[in-house]
């Protein structure tokens, strides 16, 4: 697919000083939304869609994000260092390198997507 042919979102934090876009080879309501089972998922409320990681674009500092990490320390959570509120994930599973929370994103509304149930709490 071509780049005029995908879609493309822009998204904050809640004090929008973490700012990001992407894009997708389809409309968000069309892909597959994740809402995973495991901890941090379900205390993040996280709903997640994966950008190839070439098609996410940051507008903002480095210093404006926090990372945290646990278990295998593979997967740094992203959030606002100012408001707190998680925005993404960098993963090193091929595939899922990179997740971003739809709840972050501009003008979806979330009745509309497709919610895929996934259990992250066997992993």
């Amino acid at each position: 697919m071509s780049q005029d042919q995908k879609s493309t979102y822009t998204g904050s934090c809640h004090c929008g000083q973490v700012k990001f876009s992407f894009q997708l080879p389809s409309p968000l309501e069309e892909q597959e939304v994740t809402s995973c089972n495991c901890s941090i998922c379900q205390i993040n409320g996280y709903l997640l869609v994966y950008p190839q990681t070439t098609d996410v674009t940051y507008h903002h500092t480095d210093d404006a994000v926090r990372s945290y990490t646990f278990a295998t320390k593979r997967a740094p959570h992203y959030f606002c260092a100012n408001c707190g509120s998680s925005v993404y994930i960098k993963n090193e599973i091929p595939g899922m390198d990179h997740m971003i929370a739809v709840r972050t994103v501009a003008d979806i509304d979330i009745k509309s997507l497709k919610i895929k149930e996934a259990d992250g709490k066997s992993y």
